[in-house]
């Protein structure tokens, strides 16, 4: 809309500008025109005077006068005698100009414009000649309500041309801007349209931006193929690694090498853990949007067994597991992954909510709703603003985070939730405290 504005009163402006000189030069040439009638009439008067005399002229004017029109440009016409009495004519008085230089004016009389010019001829005889100027007045009034008229059909073109422009570059500006807003969600596969018959600059953008974002999603590829090879590769030898110390450990009896082999094994055991769960994400990823080997799945069952398990690890936290739970929530999903998402949400509060002075969250509060839609809220210190977007990247751990991990636990998050249909995001439990709190919310991506 301001675009169209800005183009219709840049058009308003140039038109008017035009226009006005366009009404000058017609104004201009209207009076000339019309002096240049009165200045041949005059010379002719003055040939008549010189020929026969003021008696002559005088019967001349009343002749003229008496087949003159009473509107548009009749003439007008009055003559005085050296003593200034009037001797023919019919304007109402002598008008203020010197007759001695042929003076040329516009005068007034009963409420209409005239243009005149006086003269002087021989023997102290004085001639005003003139003609009304109504119908130029109105001929030039008729060409401004033309103008006026132009001018509101070009200024309503412009604006509506403007802001059909603009609405067309918002468009394509909005594409290439929504291709951007993608990618805070993680999606790489948006791509921008690229007019094909008469590319412009906003097209060679389009361009640039695809081709940049297929170089980061092969980028972003290469380094999960990598991840996902190295899983594969390295679980095998570690797997067999934990087992070697398990025998070992069975095997010696000197505390100092049990206890160094079991720091040995817990570390195994943990690189391991990472590992399942990076191929747990590749596998979630792999399969997205793919229900076809999916089966029913009553949720309702599934968090209430879960809830009941992480009540005591909550009450260990310092904290309060509560529920509100829906009925008869069935979904076509894989039941080993819906409670691995649920378990490392609950997972994640439990590690995360503690407050800054080192006191737990007071509440861990779990809902399922029909769509699904899953919720997850504690009231701890929450997630800065700027970690929000990046929170379910892989390896990502939020700024203010004290516990260990390896962020991978909310990228599994949002890996199963997609392999589902569904899409995974975090909001502020109390925007307006200081504690705001977590609010992780699981629900379909078409209401997300």
């Amino acid at each position: 809309m301001a675009i169209a504005l800005r183009v219709a009163l840049a058009t308003a402006l140039v038109c008017t500008a035009v226009f006005g000189l366009v009404y000058a030069v017609l104004q201009h040439q209207s009076r000339a025109a019309l002096q240049a009638t009165i200045d041949t009439d005059i010379a002719g008067l003055s040939d008549i005077y010189r020929a026969e005399g003021a008696d002559g002229l005088s019967q001349r004017l009343r002749e003229r006068l008496d087949l003159a029109p009473t509107a548009s440009e009749r003439p007008v016409y009055i003559v005085i005698d050296r003593q200034g009495r009037a001797l023919v004519g019919d304007a109402a008085q002598w008008p203020r100009l010197d007759s001695a230089v042929s003076q040329a004016g516009v005068v007034v009389s009963g409420g209409e414009t005239i243009l005149v010019r006086v003269t002087q001829l021989r023997g102290g005889v004085r001639l005003m000649a003139g003609r009304s100027m109504a119908l130029a007045e109105q001929s030039l009034g008729n060409t401004r309500l033309l103008f006026l008229a132009a001018l509101v059909l070009i200024v309503a073109s412009a604006f509506f041309v403007g802001e059909f422009a603009a609405r067309k570059l918002r468009r394509r500006i909005g594409a290439i801007n929504a291709v951007f807003d993608s990618l805070h969600d993680g999606d790489f596969k948006t791509r921008t349209d690229v007019g094909a018959r008469h590319p412009d600059d906003l097209d060679a953008l389009s361009v640039h931006v695809n081709l940049t974002l297929d170089r980061v999603e092969r980028l972003l590829k290469a380094q999960r193929d990598v991840s996902d090879n190295i899983a594969h590769e390295v679980r095998t030898p570690l797997t067999a690694l934990n087992q070697r110390l398990e025998d070992a450990l069975a095997r010696i009896d000197d505390p100092h090498a049990v206890t160094s082999l079991q720091q040995a094994q817990g570390q195994v055991r943990i690189t391991l853990r990472l590992l399942d769960s990076l191929l747990d994400i590749a596998s979630a990823e792999a399969q997205r949007g793919d229900l076809r080997a999916l089966a029913e799945v009553d949720l309702s069952a599934l968090a209430r067994e879960l809830c009941d398990l992480y009540e005591a690890s909550a009450e260990d936290a310092g904290m309060t597991l509560t529920t509100d739970i829906e009925d008869g929530v069935v979904v076509r999903a894989d039941i080993t992954q819906m409670s691995r998402l649920m378990v490392n949400l609950l997972d994640n509060a439990i590690k995360y909510a503690p407050l800054e002075d080192g006191a737990a969250g007071k509440t861990l509060h779990l809902t399922l709703r029909h769509g699904p839609v899953i919720t997850v809220e504690d009231d701890g210190p929450g997630i800065p603003d700027g970690d929000k977007v990046r929170v379910f990247d892989r390896y990502h751990r939020a700024r203010m985070s004290l516990a260990k991990g390896h962020g991978l636990g909310l990228a599994l998050v949002a890996a199963i939730a997609g392999r589902h249909n569904l899409t995974a995001r975090v909001v502020d439990t109390h925007p307006d405290k200081v504690s705001k709190g977590a609010k992780f919310i699981i629900s379909p991506e078409s209401g997300a």
